[in-house]
Formats: structure tokens, sequence, C-alpha cells
């Protein structure tokens, strides 16, 4: 039976593009939506991080977090609050920062040495902004293969973690400590029991609300394994969950009952203090986003497809930095048109209500970046 919980955060506000229409290719070079960043990303502050993570303080509730470089970026333009609540949790000794892509990209899956650019970016800027070097890394949406362990092994890291999909999870359990065949610690998410949280804690329907602490403390000491990986986004505090469902009570209480039950929280590092349950080898990408936990979230349509292409055909360009905003994983997410029970969490995050209407706009932006940062 398990008694320890690690808790993971995932900290990411993409820099959303704005409609942009047809007839603007080639006169108007403006693509962000700042207007709706700023307000999303004010709410969120106040209603989700500096909240959340004062009462991980106030509660000694250790956690790991990555935290992507457009998050930090939108924190110093609107509200560096955020950055000294994170400042303090993690001199507190409580909180563990992982590196991840700086732009929060599908660099892993189509140019390894774009990739690599970018996460050495996120290195800098957590050093810069935290004065920390972390020995963890987390991918985008934990996408995750044999090759891209490679490539992070290769960047000095010691830790992974990824989704414990259901093909993974009929042969290992994913409350165990594994190797990738890199030799990097891997750690798999219990999709499960994080999804208990971040999905269904305020569901009316399901058949074992509400969730309590003490009802989910029980869950987690009769889970057989040496820890259990919860990871989720952070917003899923105040903001996917609001205040009003009792989100907030329940991560309050929950070290309370933990103690009762005598379940500890460690971060990613201290994992590695476990016994190894052996190697586990990824040939084809997974992710923890959708039920099918793969690609097609980003590249699973022609749409997706076609925007995805265009966007790796202009990797030769004049502005860099802009072409990396580009890239962020959320533009292409918003035009996925996947299975009905994925579609709900897609149109919750899609800005633009339709997924035509991103694709049209994207396009256009790239049209745009073509003709005048290409080449």
């Amino acid at each position: 039976m398990s008694d320890n919980v690690l808790f993971y955060f995932e900290v990411h506000q993409p820099k959303r593009l704005r409609l942009y229409r047809l007839n603007e290719i080639n006169k108007n070079h403006d693509y962000f939506w700042n207007e709706k960043n700023k307000e999303i990303f004010l709410r969120i502050s106040n209603d989700s991080y500096i909240k959340t993570t004062k009462l991980l303080m106030e509660n000694n509730i250790e956690a790991s977090f990555s935290i992507s470089g457009t998050v930090i970026e939108q924190a110093l333009e609107y509200n560096t609050k955020v950055i000294d609540a994170f400042d303090d949790y993690f001199r507190s000794g409580l909180g563990e920062l992982l590196d991840e892509t700086y732009y929060h990209s599908l660099s892993s899956i189509f140019d390894k040495d774009e990739f690599i650019e970018q996460i050495k970016q996120h290195r800098n800027l957590m050093k810069k902004t935290f004065n920390i070097e972390p020995e963890s890394f987390r991918n985008t949406e934990l996408i995750y293969n044999d090759g891209i362990s490679e490539t992070v092994k290769s960047l000095g890291y010691k830790n992974i973690i990824t989704e414990g999909t259901d093909d993974i999870i009929k042969y290992y359990n994913p409350n165990y400590l594994y190797k990738s065949t890199s030799n990097l610690n891997l750690l798999l998410r219990n999709y499960k029991l994080s999804d208990d949280i971040s999905f269904r804690f305020s569901n009316h329907a399901w058949n074992e609300f509400p969730l309590t602490a003490d009802k989910y403390a029980s869950w987690i000491k009769k889970t057989p394994g040496d820890f259990i990986n919860l990871f989720m986004d952070y917003e899923t505090f105040g903001e996917h969950q609001k205040e009003s469902t009792g989100i907030f009570q329940f991560l309050k209480y929950l070290p309370l009952e933990f103690k009762k039950n005598d379940i500890k929280f460690i971060k990613i590092n201290g994992a590695k203090k476990f016994k190894n349950h052996g190697i586990i080898s990824v040939k084809d990408a997974i992710s923890w986003a959708d039920t099918d936990r793969n690609l097609n979230p980003w590249i699973g349509n022609e749409m997706q497809k076609e925007a995805f292409n265009k966007l790796i055909s202009l990797k030769n360009n004049k502005n860099k930095k802009l072409w990396r905003y580009l890239q962020t994983s959320d533009n292409l997410y918003y035009l996925s048109t996947g299975k009905p029970e994925d579609m709900e969490v897609h149109n919750y995050f899609n800005p633009y209500k339709s997924p035509y209407n991103a694709f049209l706009s994207y396009m256009n932006i790239l049209d745009d970046f073509d003709y005048n940062y290409f080449g």
C-alpha cells in the first residue's frame, strides 16, 4: 500500500493569437490578443496561482512545478506577485522546479536542435528568475518517447515524467519508479487519481461525488505501490475548479488526512530513493491529453496537419522569437475536432469558439509571417 504522494503541477498560459483576417495579410503584423491575454492572466493570477501557492506554503505541502516561459513573460508584464509567490515557495524548500520547453511547443517531435534550444532557453530563464537549475524535465503536455528521453538525458537531466497510458499500465504499475531506455528515472502519472481531482471533483453526476479529503486519503492509502504521481494543471485550483466547489478546502484538509494515514509528500527528485522496477520503452509518442493520450490533440486532423507542416516549413525565418510563439502547442490544440468525450475540454479552452475559425485565423497569420519574415 502507498505511503507517499507526489504532486506535480503544470503552469502554462499561452500568448494567445487574435482573430486575424484574410484582408490583413501583408498589412498588419500584430498577431497577439493582448487584451484577452491580460484579462485571463490577471483572473487566474488572483483566483488560482497566488492563492493556491500560499495555501501550499501555509499547509506545508510539497510539490513539483514546471512553469512555461510564456507564463513568466506574462507575469512580468501583468502581475509580478505571481513570481513572488512562486519564489517564496521554492525558497521555503517545499517546492521543486522542472525544466520544459520555453514556448510550451511541439519542437520535440519535429526538430531536435530546436527542442534543445528551447530547453536551454527555459533553463536560463529558471536560473535568472528563481536561481534554480532543475534536475528534472517534463516535456510539453507530457509528450514522450525513447528518442525524447535520449535528448533530455544528453542535456544532463536525471528525471523525466510522462503519462501512465492504458498501454503502459497493462504491464507496469504507475506507482513505482522506472528507468527510461536512456537511463533516466522515469515517473508515470496515475491518471485516474489525478483526474479525480482535476476533472471530476465538481461533477455532481460522478458516483463518488462529493470528493472529500478523508475519502481521497483512504484511496491513496489502499493503492498498491511506492508513491502515487498526481499530475495536473495548476489552474485546477481556482480556475477549472472554482473556489465555490470547495477545491481549496479540499486541498487545505488533504495534508491533515494524509498525516492521519501516515502518507507523506515527496518531490520528483526525492523519488530516486525508491527501487527501480525496470526499463520502459516507448516507441510511439504519448501524451497526457485526451482519451487516446497520443499526438492527436495537436496533429490528429487534416487542418492540424496542414497548419503544422506550414509552421515547420517556416524554420529559416528572420524572426525566430515570433516563430517560436507561433509554435506554442495551444495554437494547434484549438484546431482539434476529436472524439465527443474529448471536445468538451477542447471547447472549454478554445477562445475562438470553433476549430474552423481558429484554423483560418492561424493560417492567415502563418501566411503573413511567411510573406514578411521568411527567408
